[in-house]
């Protein structure tokens, strides 16, 4: 699927912008603070209905500005759809209007996906559910019900300690953490199997040498074969730690305790690995959720990448852009007009919010 065009109005420094991508390579080139995250940003809105940068869709608007709006059309194959969203600023919040294309897909990189080396393991934890919900977007509903579910059962633990009906007034909350739970650890299971492969596959090509990427899931509570079995060992373990959970007021067993690790070769890359390797291995990370994707639906969701090439050295490069020619559409953001030897695309240069086509390259069929 591509991108044929987008228009931004009162859309951070955007008063009013049309453009038309190209439906291959895209470089997004100029200074910092000149417009190019904001325009990722914007298209990342339109195909998905949320920001990459903030969970306050009110910091998208001008400043000058009550409201904003974004719209375009995508395409995929013989179809088509166009897509206008709007956002009106509200007592500090947002109101949003419009309607989603239910089948267009985004997959971006911004440095702060760096924290998927560095950070928590709830940044990790969110990549992978994440990725699950780009494959069974139910799963983004199951997430937001365990989470309503561990919340208010934090709240009952809290008022529980040394009473005798603890058990009692707990058990249909464990029933709905354990059943809730089982689905979303199976569902990051499938989701990591196939992600895993495209990792170590992609890393071969960027890094080009040295130990493999691997991606293990590290759950606090082995799960069983199957959601069934899981949760039955949920429901085990939350009975058998109902004292402490009691003493402490919080939930100690279930995939909200998990993590991901990720190695090169035998090492963990999250203490190991240089950081150009993180780096690389971030985005490595975000380019094999496209490839889940594009196995799953058939067809590559289009590429959106802030300040792509900082911190690679020049092979590395060569390699990322090498193989991002072959993706579909991409958009990346860089202070360099670069392309890429035998790439297919544009150069845009980006300043003060204008955007304007420095060079085009070739010719082929979009996906």
């Amino acid at each position: 699927m591509h991108v044929r065009w987008v228009e931004l109005v009162g859309f951070r420094n955007y008063a009013s912008l049309s453009f038309a991508p190209d439906p291959h390579l895209n470089v997004l080139s100029g200074p910092n603070g000149y417009g190019k995250t904001s325009l990722l940003e914007g298209i990342h809105l339109l195909l998905t209905g949320r920001s990459f940068r903030t969970p306050r869709l009110v910091e998208c608007i001008s400043w000058d500005a009550g409201e904003a709006s974004v719209s375009g059309e995508v395409a995929q194959g013989e179809q088509s759809r166009q897509i206008r969203l709007t956002l009106a600023a509200r007592n500090g919040a947002v109101e949003v209007g419009g309607a989603l294309c239910p089948w267009a897909r985004a997959v971006t990189f911004a440095a702060a996906d760096l924290a998927l080396l560095t950070g928590a393991p709830s940044v990790r934890r969110a990549y992978l559910d994440e990725a699950a919900a780009k494959l069974v977007p139910a799963h983004r509903e199951t997430c937001r019900q365990y989470r309503l579910v561990l919340q208010q059962r934090g709240k009952l633990l809290e008022r529980l300690a040394g009473r005798s009906d603890a058990d009692r007034l707990l058990a249909p909350w464990d029933e709905q953490v354990a059943t809730l739970g089982s689905e979303i650890v199976h569902r990051r299971l499938r989701s990591l199997a196939t992600l895993a492969q495209e990792a170590r596959d992609i890393w071969q090509v960027l890094a080009g040498h040295g130990a493999a990427a691997e991606l293990i899931y590290a759950p606090a509570l082995a799960p069983g074969e199957d959601p069934a079995s899981t949760r039955v060992r949920l429901l085990a373990a939350l009975t058998a730690g109902r004292a402490k959970e009691t003493l402490r007021g919080v939930t100690l067993v279930g995939p909200h305790r998990d993590d991901l690790v990720i190695r090169l070769g035998r090492a963990d890359a999250r203490s190991a690995a240089s950081r150009g390797e993180q780096r690389l291995l971030a985005l490595t990370l975000r380019l094999a959720e496209a490839g889940t994707m594009r196995q799953r639906l058939g067809t590559p969701p289009v590429f959106l990448l802030d300040d792509l090439l900082s911190e690679l050295d020049r092979r590395v490069r060569e390699r990322v852009l090498g193989w991002l020619a072959t993706q579909g559409q991409v958009l990346f953001s860089t202070t360099d007009a670069v392309l890429g030897a035998g790439a297919v695309g544009t150069v845009w240069e980006v300043r003060q919010a204008e955007v304007e086509a420095l060079e085009r390259v070739g010719t082929r069929g979009a996906a």
